[in-house]
């Protein structure tokens, strides 16, 4: 088995291309077979090495590696399609030979004139082969005076049938295609015919591509056998819908790759999420390790109707793999986006790494995405803490909050030591000696330290901080009551 994922780079990397490239590399790996990464990049006034390196960065960040393919290599290179052109021309100089394509001179002018008039006569708009039946001498004659010609290809009268991989059997009656252009007035070959091409040179057994691509397989198909090839298996993947039921677009929800990245996804839970859009195993198992799909994975078990992309399940299933994680690999994971908010070195070590575990095991299960710790630990690694002014309002505006951050000021000053377990002993003795519940006097420290009215165990919260943070963030809570 040999399959390929093929994108332009012209844009960045999507949910939908994701999720082609997922498919076809566990189809590959399931089968112990060979998965290509080939690059369309004919076009090349869209096509940037920016967006190049940015698909093949987001292919690696979310674990899939090809076997062949640039930077690789493998015996069927290039892997740029812009540097195959030398495949191209045989290729059609065949077809000239044998009389499945022939010369077009009809003008861009000519063909919009008579696309416009089949609507008023009452018929749809396929090329009507004026130029097919041109005699040899006329065509000589118009090729050796400059004319410009495009190259069509010659479609075969009768049907075309496809056994598709997850749609079943397609059928096709050839008398609705048209004889597509494979080769411009330019000379540049066309996308259909440079894809049969580079599929049979490179051997691809198996397409696993968008339903959108369905309309382009029977010419395909067509093309292969004209070229004397065994046309690849081919699967049309159900479209991916927004929630709206439209089709994902950037406009609906369609989220670059990178963007998940940058915002704190997990490439395990992206692809886990991914494989599900379309695919299940047993309808109940919703959590996969990447191994384990590659285990369980078979193209069969793909439906035919349209999958949903639910931003909130994808959210749920990356807060579980999170929640999975062990503390090492979480604080790992989380490092960057502390780094780059400034509020930790590059170079965490010893005791400060140390100390950093203990923040992110204290945050616990807050973690919806890796990007929320610079907002759950902030506070813990910050110099200075930002108050939330509803919070003030709420709690250190309240008549006695400065009296009852004073008592806590005295007792947490004279601590023995700043463990949780003392720390709560102390403050419960101290609620009930004044007679009231330790929510009451809990929460104007908790605003006081942390800014806000939420935060993890308060004993643990100050346990982190230290007694020298803690004490400095009261008295300046302190100027905040109002007393």
């Amino acid at each position: 088995m040999r399959v390929r994922f093929a994108p332009s780079p012209t844009g960045f990397l999507h949910v939908g291309g994701g999720r082609t490239a997922l498919y076809n590399w566990l189809l590959a790996r399931h089968a112990g077979g060979t998965f290509i990464l080939r690059i369309e990049d004919t076009d090349a006034a869209r096509s940037t090495q920016e967006y190049y390196e940015a698909i093949v960065e987001d292919l690696r960040w979310l674990g899939l590696d090809w076997d062949e393919g640039p930077e690789v290599g493998g015996p069927q290179g290039p892997y740029f399609q812009s540097e195959r052109g030398g495949s191209y021309g045989p290729a059609i100089e065949k077809l000239l030979a044998e009389g499945t394509a022939y010369h077009c001179f009809c003008s861009k002018e000519e063909l919009d004139e008579r696309r416009q008039q089949a609507p008023k006569e009452g018929r749809d708009w396929r090329y009507d082969r004026r130029c097919l039946d041109l005699q040899d001498e006329e065509r000589e004659r118009l090729l050796s005076e400059g004319a410009q010609a495009s190259i069509r290809f010659r479609v075969p009268d009768g049907k075309t049938v496809v056994d598709d991989l997850i749609l079943g059997k397609v059928e096709f009656d050839n008398s609705e295609l048209d004889d597509l252009v494979i080769a411009r007035t330019d000379g540049r070959p066309t996308y259909n015919f440079v894809v049969v091409v580079d599929d049979l040179e490179m051997g691809v057994t198996h397409v696993v591509r968008g339903s959108d691509h369905l309309s382009n397989t029977p010419k395909q198909v067509l093309i292969s056998q004209a070229l004397g090839g065994t046309p690849p298996k081919y699967g049309h993947l159900p479209l991916v819908l927004a929630q709206d039921g439209k089709v994902l677009s950037k406009r609906r929800g369609a989220v670059a790759i990178g963007e998940y990245r940058k915002s704190g996804y997990l490439p395990e839970a992206l692809v886990n999420y991914l494989s599900l859009l379309g695919w299940s195993y047993d309808g109940v198992q919703e959590i996969f390790a990447l191994d384990e799909l590659v285990e369980k994975f078979e193209i069969g078990k793909v439906g035919g109707k349209p999958a949903a992309f639910d931003p909130d399940k994808l959210l749920w299933m990356n807060e579980q793999w999170i929640k999975g994680l062990p503390l090492g690999d979480r604080t790992d994971r989380v490092l960057p986006f502390l780094v780059s908010e400034g509020l930790v070195g590059a170079g965490v070590a010893g005791e400060e790494r140390e100390h950093l575990e203990k923040i992110v095991e204290t945050i616990g299960d807050r973690l919806k995405t890796l990007s929320d710790i610079t907002d759950q630990a902030g506070f813990f690694l910050a110099s200075d803490v930002i108050y939330d002014s509803m919070s003030v309002k709420k709690v250190l505006a309240k008549p006695g909050a400065d009296e009852t951050l004073a008592g806590l000021q005295r007792i947490l000053e004279e601590a023995p030591d700043f463990e949780p377990e003392t720390l709560q002993r102390l403050i419960r003795a101290h609620a009930e000696e004044r007679g009231i519940s330790l929510g009451k006097l809990v929460q104007p420290v908790r605003v006081a330290v942390t800014g806000r009215t939420a935060s993890p165990g308060i004993f643990e919260t100050l346990s982190l901080l230290g007694r020298e943070k803690t004490l400095a963030r009261i008295e300046e809570a302190r100027g905040l009551t109002g007393a």
